[in-house]
């Protein structure tokens, strides 16, 4: 029996998403240091954002030498999709915010307060109380990022999906 289109895309899916879930794993591991996870997490999302910005452009050359910054892909990645995501959208912030904050100062106490500010943004109903040892609060935020980046996944393939359905029923067109 032939599998139909939608079960080849899905396998195709699978595949990808497993692929990507690895990626995740194995860039974001789990230790007791917020700074890797802070650091390596916002790239993650960063090559994310790209992505979606590229996938929304027709000539991607022409903003090669932009050098925009994470705020202004975030802010053109909001614009592609739109803003209804708002609990994405402010984790996104925080975890820039808490990039930009660790990467101009060592790391102190008030990385601590910070990154509860974070874990808050990311699991505002989660949570009855933030974790109070070090490595709870990494893994929480390990955790807060691989959803975003899962979230941010969600939607570049959605919009390879939808662009292949349109380039099979309309091929002139795509």
């Amino acid at each position: 029996m032939q599998k139909s289109y939608k079960q080849k895309l899905d396998d195709t899916i699978d595949k990808i998403s497993e692929k990507y879930f690895q990626k995740l794993k194995s860039h974001l591991p789990l230790c007791k240091d917020p700074t890797v996870i802070i650091l390596r997490g916002h790239l993650l999302v960063e090559e994310l954002l790209d992505k979606l910005i590229a996938m929304g452009l027709k000539d991607t050359s022409a903003i090669k030498d932009a050098r925009l910054t994470f705020y202004q892909k975030l802010c053109i990645t909001q614009g592609l999709i739109g803003k209804s995501n708002t609990d994405m959208w402010k984790s996104i912030k925080e975890l820039n915010r808490l990039r930009n904050k660790i990467s101009h100062t060592l790391p102190d106490a008030e990385l601590v307060e910070k990154l509860d500010f974070v874990l808050k943004a990311f699991f505002e109903t989660e949570f009855d109380e933030i974790p109070k040892d070090i490595y709870s609060k990494s893994k929480s935020l390990r955790n807060g990022i691989v959803f975003l980046c899962a979230q941010l996944y969600g939607f570049i393939k959605g919009i390879e999906i939808v662009k292949e359905i349109v380039k099979k029923k309309h091929p002139t067109t795509a």
